[in-house]
């Protein structure tokens, strides 16, 4: 069904509001607020989900080819069997109770080469195109299952689309990492004990310096009615 034509400036207006809500779910999750992963999931989902049910509001302003993304992660090297968050760091705690913790990695990253899907090596925050940076594997849990950005991002936003379940419960059937998709296990323990909820915060990361990056590229588009359309009820 077609809800009618929007202009591309309208459409601008709604990215424009989309940057800040991602940027003010980034700020709340560094003042603690782990839960906002979820929102800021949710956000990330509506500009670069595209699927039969759901449409990106990048693909709307027909950018899903002129845009490629900042990717602070590579992936996993393939010949370890060791579990790896490609997207964050270890902070190491001290005294009681000791162990460590998550944080994303936001800029503070050495600039050392990371691995590409196809086995070469670019410098750590060069922009790559979007599929690759979407579905690139960045998590690998304790039994070696893999997880891209794509993943996490649906896993955490909490739509109920076939896609959405799909990443939800292949995530929740993770025995070292799903307890974070469980509200009385994500409570119980703290959620930066989980690579999961400061992946979704680097992707956030991510995501802002892609756009502010090409912001040019962006503004640039002509500008034209474009029909949105919507499934019907």
């Amino acid at each position: 069904m077609a809800v009618g034509p929007r202009s591309r400036a309208e459409l601008l207006a709604v990215l424009d509001d989309l940057v800040t809500c991602v940027r003010s779910a980034n700020e709340r999750f560094d003042q603690g607020k782990f839960l906002e992963a979820r929102g800021l999931a949710g956000y990330v989902r509506r500009l670069l989900h595209q699927s039969g049910e759901s449409q990106a509001l990048i693909g709307q302003l027909g950018l899903e080819d002129d845009l490629t993304w900042v990717d602070t992660a590579g992936v996993p090297n393939p010949k370890t069997t060791s579990a790896a968050a490609c997207l964050t760091l270890m902070r190491i705690r001290t005294g009681v109770p000791g162990g460590g913790s998550y944080v994303p990695k936001l800029a503070i990253y050495p600039p050392a080469p990371i691995r590409t899907r196809s086995g070469g090596h670019i410098e750590r925050g060069s922009r790559i195109p979007f599929e690759h940076w979407w579905t690139n594997p960045v998590v690998k849990d304790d039994d070696g299952e893999q997880y891209s950005r794509k993943q996490l991002v649906l896993a955490l936003a909490g739509q109920n689309d076939l896609e959405s379940r799909e990443a939800f419960e292949t995530l929740a059937d993770s025995r070292s990492l799903g307890w974070v998709l469980s509200g009385g296990a994500a409570v119980a323990r703290a959620l930066d004990a989980s690579p999961v909820i400061a992946s979704v915060r680097q992707i956030g990361y991510e995501v802002l310096a892609s756009i502010r990056q090409q912001r040019d590229i962006i503004d640039a588009a002509v500008d034209e009615p474009i029909v949105i359309h919507t499934l019907s009820a």
